[in-house]
């Protein structure tokens, strides 16, 4: 075991009681295995997170980096502005709460359980909006509205004492607006500078202003009763994203003078503005409305030259004594046998998967070590797909299915022990496209179809020697997905209808070994997934809208479950649907296989790994 002492040779106690203190940085202490002298260094980057479901530019924003919401905004190329509410973890994304007013460049303040949106922009019209409302973390209420319309505007503040600051009315405003939690007023305390595209931190008496257009630097403070012009940004802002207050802020992104996005990144001591590490991707009106601070910021939604990844990607600012590396997919091993649609498993682990089955029908079984796949050399007894799946690389099973094309559901039940297949039991009812969880010895099997035109809602257990029926699931469905264990499992997703057209649902039930409960809802609905995990942290990927009449290509989508409700985690490289199984946990999956379009089967492999943190130490040399 490592011991760490100081160059006098005390302890040094914030290793193991806060490693996040900034105050650490810069201490050196001995590091008694490595034989070497240590330091602690203050890592200041921006990372990449789960993007937003929605596709969306302008709309009001705030919170803190780990509980933030956005609300409404435009999403190109519709023609008008949405309503769409989405809130974030620290994770990824949900759907939260729809405002009344759809609109767009939008004042937002608050947090996420008491949140602001002001003013905006209402295409076609009016153009210059006075509405606003107010945010409980679940549903948006219509409150008293600014004195005038306006759009495009600095704001900040909680929701009972907020500021709306400048913007577009339609020519460029100096008003100050202030928000007692019931009325708004004019202060008459207006900026020195009038201007539209500038953001605010801070409070309603320490506020800062900066930006704006045409792409100034022009920076004013606020005490509550008037507004002075301090130093200006070290870059010019247009449109961007803020975080902090009056004496630790930051702005960053927006347009640029050529005309083009910005990923610049300034941050504010209270008298001096510096340079700060840049975002990934340029974009202006990202959320407006501050959210986090300056040391741990968020920069959501947006707009730019690549418009598609800027309206959805979310970045992560982390000033801190930790190296956060963002969570992320990553190409594994090709199946060598790419014939990998409606296959039963990848299952196992992410170092120790299965996968087996598929179609056109295959009894391989192919084995994977977290970078290439082998085959076993053994076949399965009976050739099947579209089963359900459960167990490890050394004990799996593979219940009903089918053995031919179409619709011929089998009851058969077959295990792997890691050198050759056996049959077991039969289950009581034969099934196609069920889904399965838990291990061979206690396993779990529900819905699926028993034949054309009937889904069923059966749910059977085994307990290594025989099935049984339980307790039905609520919702019958085919195609769905399934992961955990035989008493605390989960299924969702999957198709209502038993035929062309294909008809996802977003419904989820958890199984807790006697009875089905409703769970949250899936972002999108989706069937045919592949999935990763257990029922309180898991993970669903990929998958379609559609297949057979109604054929879909697949989705790169990534949505988690902590439990209680679904949000968005990093994409997929690829968009595949057909991974069925349960490869892995909520932060090391894989999977394997699938198809990209009908007809276009894939032995891909994709694996996700986590976000992670490290703290970040420097071994100190003589060179």
């Amino acid at each position: 075991m490592s011991t760490y002492k100081n160059i006098i040779g005390k302890d040094v106690n914030f290793l193991t009681t806060d490693p996040d203190n900034d105050a650490a940085e810069g201490q050196i202490w001995y590091n008694s295995t490595d034989n070497a002298f240590k330091d602690l260094l203050l890592s200041s980057a921006w990372s990449s997170g789960s993007n937003l479901s929605t596709y969306r530019y302008g709309g009001a924003g705030g919170g803190t980096q780990t509980a933030a919401f956005v609300g409404g905004g435009y999403k190109s190329p519709a023609p008008d502005p949405v309503n769409v509410t989405e809130e974030y973890n620290g994770t990824g994304w949900a759907t939260g709460g729809n405002m009344n007013t759809a609109r767009m460049y939008i004042g937002g303040s608050g947090t996420q359980t008491a949140g602001l949106a002001s003013g905006g922009d209402q295409y076609p019209s009016p153009r210059f909006s006075a509405l606003v409302e107010e945010y409980d973390g679940s549903s948006w209420t219509a409150q008293n509205t600014l004195p005038a319309g306006n759009k495009n505007m600095g704001s900040c503040g909680i929701q009972t004492a907020s500021l709306n600051i400048g913007g577009s009315t339609p020519s460029a405003t100096n008003v100050t607006n202030l928000y007692d939690g019931t009325n708004w007023t004019n202060t008459g305390h207006n900026l020195n500078t009038a201007r539209l595209g500038l953001r605010a931190v801070g409070t309603t008496t320490s506020a800062l202003v900066n930006g704006g257009s045409p792409n100034v630097a022009t920076t004013e403070e606020y005490n509550g009763s008037s507004w002075t012009s301090v130093n200006n940004s070290t870059n010019t802002f247009d449109a961007h994203a803020s975080a902090g207050t009056q004496t630790a802020a930051a702005m960053f992104g927006g347009g640029n003078p050529s005309g083009g996005v910005s990923t610049d990144h300034n941050q504010y001591d209270g008298t001096t503005w510096t340079s700060a590490p840049s975002l990934a991707l340029g974009r202006y009106y990202a959320a407006m409305g501050p959210i986090g601070t300056q040391s741990s910021a968020l920069c959501a939604g947006g707009n730019g030259p690549s418009s598609a990844a800027a309206g959805v990607a979310t970045e992560e600012y982390n000033q801190s004594l930790n190296s956060i590396t963002a969570g992320a997919w990553a190409s594994g091993g090709t199946i060598p046998d790419s014939k990998r649609d409606g296959f039963i498993g990848s299952i196992g682990t992410q170092s120790a998967g299965i996968a087996f089955g598929g179609e056109p029908l295959n009894s391989e079984a192919y084995l994977y070590n977290g970078t290439s796949w082998t085959d076993s050399g053994v076949a399965m007894g009976t050739n099947v797909r579209t089963g359900a799946g459960m167990g490890t690389q050394t004990a799996a099973g593979s219940a009903g299915g089918n053995a031919a094309a179409g619709y011929s559901p089998q009851s058969i039940f077959q295990t792997y022990n890691g050198t050759s297949w056996s049959e077991g039991p039969d289950m009581n009812t034969a099934k196609v496209g069920c889904a399965g969880a838990g291990t061979i010895t206690a396993a779990l099997a529900t819905s699926g179809t028993a034949g054309p035109g009937s889904i069923t809602t059966d749910t059977e257990e085994y307990n290594g020697s025989s099935w049984s029926e339980q307790n039905n699931v609520s919702t019958a469905r085919l195609y769905h997905t399934g992961c955990g264990t035989q008493t605390a499992g989960i299924i969702f997703g999957g198709s209502t209808s038993a035929g062309a057209p294909f008809t996802p649902t977003a419904n989820t039930e958890e199984y807790d070994g006697t009875n089905w409960t409703a769970g949250g809802t899936l972002i999108t609905p989706m069937g045919v997934m592949g999935c990763a995990g257990i029922q309180t942290a898991c993970i669903t990927f990929g998958g379609t809208p559609g297949i057979s009449g109604n054929a879909g290509s697949g989705y790169e989508n990534v949505q988690g479950y902590d439990g209680t409700s679904w949000s968005t985690r990093p994409s997929m490289a690829a968009a595949r649907a057909a991974m069925r199984g349960t490869g892995g946990t909520s932060t090391a999956a894989y999977g394997g296989g699938g198809y990209s379009g009908p007809g276009s089967n894939t032995g891909v492999t994709e694996d996700f790994t986590g976000e992670t943190s490290a703290l970040n130490i420097k071994t100190i040399t003589t060179s």
